[in-house]
C-alpha cells in the first residue's frame, strides 16, 4: 500500500529554489564565465559584423562561431566601460575607432596591439590599482594584485575572483604589466620622460633635442618615450617596429595637412575681395 506524503514533505518540495545571490561592485567588471579569450573573439565579431563599425547591432547577435552564447551579452557593459564599445540609443552596440584599430592590429600580431589596448587601460582604475601595488623591480604574487582590485571595485574577492582574473590578462595582453618567475611587475611607465638628456625649444622655431645616451637599455626596457614640445606631445613604445608604424601614420597626417591647406587656399583665391 502506498503512503501519501505528509504535508510536512510537501511543503519542503514546494520551496522555490533560491536564487544565486548577486555581488555588487563599485566598477563594472566583466562577466566570471567566460576567460580573456573569448573577449578578443568578442571584438573580433564585433568589428567585422559592424562592417568596421558602421552598423550596429545587439550582443547577442556577435555570438557563435567560438564565440559562446551569452558571453557578449555579459560582457558588452564591462567592454564598454573601458572603451572598446559605444552604445547606442537602440540598446545596440558597436566597435570604437580604437577597437578597430585593435582588432586590425591583432590581424598582423599581438604585439602591434598592444599599445592600442594599453593606450585604453592607462586611464582606468584598472591600471591605476596596478600601478599603486606592483613594482618595476620586486615581483608581487598574483593574490595580491587580486585583492587590491578587489578592494578597489568594492566587491568580494572570493566570489569574483574569476572575472578579477580576466582583468589581470588585460593589464598582461596590453603590456602594463608583466609575468615573471615570482610574481607580476610593473613593465610601462606612461609618464615616463626621456629624462635630463631632453632638451626643450627655448624660443620659437626651435626643435628639442634628444642626445643618443638617452635611450639605454634600461630606459627601453620601461616600455616607453615621451616628447613634449609646444606644438605636439608624443609617446611611443620603445621598439623599431612602433617606429616604423609611426613613420607611416606621419607620412598620412602630412598629406591630410598638404590636403588642407591646398583647400585653404583656393578658398582664399576664389573669395571676392572685400573694398
Amino acid at each position: 500500500m502506498l503512503s501519501l506524503p505528509s504535508e510536512e514533505t510537501k511543503n519542503v518540495t514546494q520551496l522555490p529554489k533560491r536564487e544565486k545571490p548577486r555581488v555588487p561592485a563599485a566598477e563594472i567588471l566583466p562577466s566570471d564565465r567566460f576567460p580573456f579569450q573569448v573577449h578578443l573573439n568578442i571584438l573580433k565579431r564585433f568589428v567585422a559584423l559592424s562592417h568596421n563599425g558602421t552598423q550596429a547591432l545587439d550582443a547577442p547577435r556577435v555570438e557563435g562561431e567560438g564565440v559562446p552564447t551569452q558571453s557578449a551579452a555579459l560582457n558588452v557593459r564591462f567592454l564598454k566601460s573601458i572603451g572598446l564599445l559605444t552604445a547606442t540609443d537602440r540598446g545596440q552596440y558597436m566597435p570604437t575607432q580604437e577597437a578597430i584599430r585593435f582588432v586590425t592590429a591583432r590581424s598582423v600580431s599581438d604585439e602591434r596591439a598592444r599599445p592600442i589596448l594599453a593606450a585604453l587601460l592607462e586611464s582606468t582604475w584598472i591600471a591605476t590599482t596596478a600601478r599603486n601595488i606592483l613594482s618595476p623591480t620586486k615581483a608581487t604574487k598574483d593574490d595580491v594584485l587580486l585583492g587590491e582590485l578587489a578592494i578597489a571595485a568594492q566587491t568580494d574577492k572570493g566570489k569574483k575572483e574569476d572575472a578579477l582574473s580576466v582583468l589581470v590578462e588585460y593589464l598582461l595582453f596590453s603590456g602594463i604589466i608583466r609575468r615573471e618567475e615570482n610574481g607580476l611587475v610593473i613593465a610601462s611607465f606612461p609618464h615616463e620622460t626621456i629624462g635630463s638628456d631632453v632638451t626643450f625649444p627655448q624660443g620659437p622655431g626651435e626643435s628639442p633635442s634628444i642626445s643618443p645616451a638617452s635611450y639605454t637599455s634600461e630606459q627601453v626596457a620601461k616600455g616607453w618615450h615621451v616628447i613634449q614640445t609646444e606644438d605636439f606631445s608624443l609617446r611611443i613604445r620603445s621598439s623599431v617596429e612602433s617606429l616604423d608604424d609611426l613613420s607611416e601614420h606621419l607620412k598620412t597626417l602630412r598629406r591630410k595637412i598638404d590636403r588642407l591647406q591646398s583647400k585653404q587656399e583656393g578658398a582664399s583665391e576664389s573669395s571676392p575681395l572685400r573694398s
